[in-house]
C-alpha cells in the first residue's frame, strides 16, 4: 500500500511538470524583400499627359481599373496602389451615377487583386486649371461618403485633395486656398470616413492653421477617433531641397513636428526633383527620422535609380513602414484541457514607421487537420509597436475544457480587421524571419508544439482571453 502510494505520488509530481513544461524559441533574422499590408513602394496608376501635366498618382478620365494591373503590381511586390481621380467633367454638377459605380467597382478589382489604395480626388491637372467651387466640393464629398465607408477596409489612407492644382491644396482658382475653406474641406473628408481612417495633409503648416495647435499627437491622444489624431501627411516635394519646396515654413520646425507626430499617423508622398539631398545618407535619416511609410516609385524613377546605385534601394524597400521581427518565444508545450496557456514573444520593428490603421493580433493553435483549429485575439494594439522599439507580448490563454488531446502547431497572426479581408493572406503581416511565413494562410510559425494531453488540469483557468474553434466556414 505504502508503495502504491509513492507510484501514485510520483505520477501525480511527474504529470504537474509536463503541465508546466515550457521551450523557448530563438528565430533567426531575414532580409527578405516581400509586400506587406499598408506599407511600402507604390505605384501609380496609368494618367493621362506627360508627367509635367499630371498628379502622379492621377487617372485619366476614360482609364478604366483592370484585375490584372492589380496582379502586376502585387506581384512586383507592392502592396499599395496610388488612386487618383479626376473630377474635371463635375466642377459645377454632381458626380455621375456612372463615375460613381466606375468608383465602387475599382474598389472591387482592387480588393480582388490583394492591394490597398491611397486615394486622391482633383479636379485640376496643372497650375491655373480650374479646381471646384467649395458647395460643389461638399457635394461631391457627401456623395462620396456611403462608397468610403463601404471600402475603407482597401483604403489604406487618404489624401485630402480636392483643392486647387493636383488636388495639393494650393493654386485654387476658387480661392479655396485658405484655412477657413481647408478646415470646412478636410472636416467633411473626416466625416466621410470611418474613424479608424486618416487623411494625409500636404503640410504641417496646414494642419496647425486647422487646428489652431502646433503641438504632435501625444501617445494618450493617438487613436483615441478625434480629428486630430487622424490627420497625417504627404510631401510630395521629398528631397528636392532644403524646405522641399515649399512644404516647409520653418524646415526644422516642420521636420521637428512630423518626427513626434508620424509615430501615430502616416507620412507618405513623392520626390518632384532630383537634387543632393537625395543621396543616401540624408535619404536614410530623413526617412527614418520622419517616419515614411509609403513612397511612390512612379514619381520620380530617377530616385529610385540613385538608391540603387548608392547601394540602400533595398534597405528602404525593407524599412518603408513598419518591419516587425520575431526575436525570441518562450511557450508552454504540455497541457490538460481546462489550463492556462502561458506565452512570452518578443520582437522588434525595425521599420521607419508604425502601423497607423487597426490590427488584430493572434496566436493560433492548428492540430493535424485543417478542422482542429483554435485561436484567440489578444487585448493589444501593435499600432504602438514603434520603430526601433523592442516588445515582450505575454500573457496566458485558457485551454478549452473539452480541446481534443494531441499535438498542435503554434502561429502569430497579425491580420486585417475587416470582415473581408480577415482571412486573406495578403492582407496578414509577414515577420522577417527566415521559416516563420505560411503563405497559405498569413499565419508566422512560432516554431513551437502544444501537447495537449489527457487528465485534469493541475489549475482550472477561468480567466480571458480562451482559445475558440475555428470553422472551415470561418473563411479558409
Amino acid at each position: 500500500m505504502r508503495h502504491f502510494a509513492k507510484l501514485y505520488l510520483l505520477a501525480t509530481v511527474l504529470a504537474a511538470a509536463t503541465a508546466f513544461s515550457q521551450t523557448t524559441v530563438t528565430y533567426k533574422p531575414s532580409n527578405a524583400i516581400f509586400p506587406n499590408p499598408e506599407r511600402g513602394f507604390f505605384s501609380s496608376l496609368p494618367r493621362e499627359g506627360g508627367p509635367s501635366e499630371s498628379p502622379p498618382n492621377s487617372r485619366a478620365k476614360t482609364d478604366s481599373l483592370t484585375l490584372a494591373a492589380m496582379k502586376k503590381i502585387r506581384a512586383e511586390g507592392q502592396s499599395v496602389v496610388g488612386l487618383g481621380y479626376n473630377l474635371a467633367k463635375f466642377r459645377d454638377r454632381k458626380i455621375s451615377k456612372e463615375e460613381l459605380q466606375r468608383i465602387k467597382h475599382d474598389f472591387e478589382l482592387i480588393r480582388e487583386g490583394g492591394m490597398k489604395c491611397q486615394l486622391r480626388f482633383a479636379y485640376s491637372e496643372s497650375i491655373g486649371e480650374p479646381d471646384a467651387p467649395l458647395n460643389i466640393i461638399l457635394e461631391h464629398i457627401a456623395q462620396l461618403k456611403p462608397i468610403l465607408i463601404a471600402n475603407c477596409d482597401v483604403i489604406a489612407v487618404m489624401q485630402a485633395g480636392f483643392i486647387g492644382a493636383w488636388g495639393e491644396w494650393h493654386s485654387s482658382t476658387n480661392g479655396l486656398d485658405n484655412t477657413a475653406d481647408r478646415r470646412k474641406i478636410l472636416f467633411a473628408e473626416l466625416n466621410a470616413l470611418p474613424k479608424v481612417r486618416m487623411i494625409q495633409v500636404r503640410t504641417p503648416y496646414y494642419v496647425w492653421g486647422i487646428f489652431n495647435r502646433t503641438t504632435p499627437i501625444t501617445r494618450a491622444e493617438a487613436f483615441n477617433g478625434s480629428n486630430y489624431s487622424r490627420v497625417g501627411q504627404h510631401n510630395d516635394c521629398f528631397l528636392a531641397n532644403r524646405n522641399d519646396y515649399g512644404t516647409y515654413v520653418d524646415t526644422t520646425r516642420g521636420e521637428n513636428y512630423i518626427a513626434k507626430d508620424c509615430l501615430y499617423v502616416p507620412m507618405g508622398g513623392e520626390t518632384c526633383h532630383v537634387s543632393k539631398y537625395c543621396e543616401r545618407g540624408n535619404a536614410l535619416c530623413q526617412m527614418n527620422r520622419l517616419h515614411w511609410s509609403l513612397l511612390n516609385s512612379s514619381w520620380n524613377p530617377a530616385l529610385c535609380q540613385i538608391w540603387e546605385k548608392e547601394g540602400c534601394l533595398d534597405e528602404v524597400k525593407r524599412r518603408l513602414g513598419y518591419r516587425f521581427e520575431l526575436l525570441s518565444g518562450t511557450y508552454d508545450t504540455s497541457l490538460s484541457p481546462g489550463s492556462p496557456f502561458h506565452y512570452t514573444i518578443r520582437l522588434t520593428n525595425l521599420g521607419f514607421a508604425s502601423l497607423f490603421n487597426p490590427r488584430d493580433v493572434e496566436i493560433i493553435l492548428q492540430g493535424n487537420s485543417e478542422g482542429d483549429r483554435y485561436v484567440t485575439s489578444l487585448p493589444i494594439d501593435p499600432r504602438f509597436w514603434q520603430p526601433g522599439d523592442t516588445v515582450d507580448v505575454s500573457g496566458e490563454i485558457g485551454i478549452p475544457s473539452k480541446m481534443p488531446t494531441g499535438k498542435y502547431s503554434l502561429y502569430l497572426n497579425i491580420p486585417d480587421p475587416a470582415p473581408r479581408l480577415h482571412f486573406r493572406p495578403a492582407y496578414s503581416i509577414r515577420l522577417a524571419n527566415k521559416g516563420v511565413w505560411k503563405s497559405s494562410t498569413g499565419y508566422n510559425s512560432l516554431n513551437a508544439t502544444v501537447d495537449i494531453v489527457g487528465g485534469h488540469a493541475s489549475r482550472v483557468y477561468k480567466g480571458r482571453p480562451v482559445f475558440r474553434k475555428l470553422t472551415i466556414n470561418s473563411g479558409f
